[in-house]
């Protein structure tokens, strides 16, 4: 946009000198250089370092960050977020969830967690992973078991047959336990609670929890500070949500959002104005990632979601969306000053060649040193250090 302006203005003040040198001094020659001094001095070169050489070192400084920029653009962007979505599971919290309670009704306590074992042994959610963890490895008594005519319901939970019950496992509200004064009490705890059933018979509740990663709450809080409009999304129930919300100081937040309503609601936080920006990490979080202004993926997460991601953080750690925007301002500012040195020779240099008093050599120079100032300005980005 700038040399669309830039170069034609340039052409016409040269053509416009030259003219003017032969009309009154009436000798070819000197009207010739000077026109030249005038183009040599103006020739903008350093423009186009201006940007890819900050582009470069941040991207650099990023990755000694760990961050990983893949999207350059997003670097540039990621100054201007206004709303950040946050996905609960494996990025406010550590990603591996763990049984702590288990309630039975009419089996013992080994049993239940033997068919719910078998039901999510085909899962690849956090919390199925969990729950035949804690079968395998938490309790020495229980059976393998297998289940048949596996069916997983996004969302919901999961269904099958093992040892020929017709059984489900899944969210309350899925089957029917919304209301459950026992799945109640576990959610206000910040508990996600799975239900199994048998028909219309419940068999077991498994309540289960995942850590805060301790960096969070401190990034959560850097980021309210740099005016960041925070919101968690996550599937849990509005009980639970509210727990974790509270623990890692988020004010706004949208429960029981499925996988396949993530990406919808990234666009609807996009239609109220701003730059909107998300972090996840499952695979249900690639839509999501995908609609964002700019996205940014934990490290430790599924491969979908990496590469549907702007910017990687290696870390998996919060922290590292707080350094992203911060490189990205430092990023912003090395440009800016960039596009300063790009032009303010020509600016100065344009009127003195119009008026014959810049030999062409020394604007050749002045030109050079335009493009030496600027790599020059990048390189100090090299300055820039991580926040933690």
């Amino acid at each position: 946009q700038i040399s669309a302006v830039f170069v034609p203005t340039v052409c016409v003040i040269a053509l416009l000198t030259f003219v003017g040198w032969w009309w009154t001094a009436g000798d070819f020659a000197e009207a010739l250089v000077n026109a030249v001094a005038v183009l040599v001095i103006a020739c903008p070169c350093a423009l186009g370092l201006a940007t890819p050489t900050a582009i470069m070192v941040g991207t650099g400084q990023g990755a000694r960050a760990g961050i990983l920029v893949k999207n350059a653009e997003a670097l540039e962007r990621a100054e201007k977020i206004t709303v950040l979505a946050l996905d609960k599971t494996g990025t406010l919290t550590c990603g591996t969830p763990q049984v702590t309670d288990v309630v039975t009704y009419g089996l013992v306590r080994d049993e239940a967690l033997s068919l719910a074992a078998a039901l999510e042994e085909n899962s690849e959610h956090p919390l199925a992973r969990a729950i035949v963890s804690a079968a395998v490895s938490g309790v020495a008594t229980v059976n393998r078991k297998k289940a048949a005519n596996f069916k997983s319901l996004p969302g919901h939970g999961v269904e099958g047959e093992v040892d020929d019950r017709s059984l489900r496992l899944g969210s309350p509200s899925w089957l029917g336990l919304a209301d459950d004064p026992a799945v109640a009490e576990l959610q206000r705890a910040g508990k996600t609670v799975v239900v199994l059933v048998e028909g219309e018979t419940t068999l077991g509740l498994f309540a289960v929890a995942d850590a805060l990663r301790p960096s969070s709450r401190a990034a959560v809080q850097r980021l309210r500070e740099h005016g960041i409009r925070v919101v968690m999304l996550t599937g849990d129930n509005a009980a639970t949500a509210a727990a974790i919300a509270a623990e890692a100081g988020i004010a706004e937040f949208r429960a029981g959002v499925l996988p396949g309503d993530k990406a919808a609601a990234i666009n609807e936080l996009k239609s109220g104005g701003g730059l909107v920006a998300m972090v996840g990490d499952g695979i249900n979080d690639a839509p999501a990632l995908a609609a964002a202004d700019v996205s940014f993926a934990i490290g430790a997460g599924s491969d979908a979601a990496v590469e549907a991601a702007d910017l990687t953080l290696i870390r998996s750690d919060l922290m590292g969306v707080v350094d992203a925007i911060a490189l990205s301002a430092a990023t912003l500012g090395k440009i800016r000053q960039n596009l300063f040195f790009a032009f303010i020779y020509n600016v100065m240099g344009i009127p003195l060649a119009a008026l014959g008093w810049l030999n062409p050599v020394v604007a050749g120079a002045a030109m050079a040193m335009s493009s030496v100032s600027v790599v020059s300005n990048s390189l100090l980005l090299k300055r820039w250090r991580s926040g933690r």
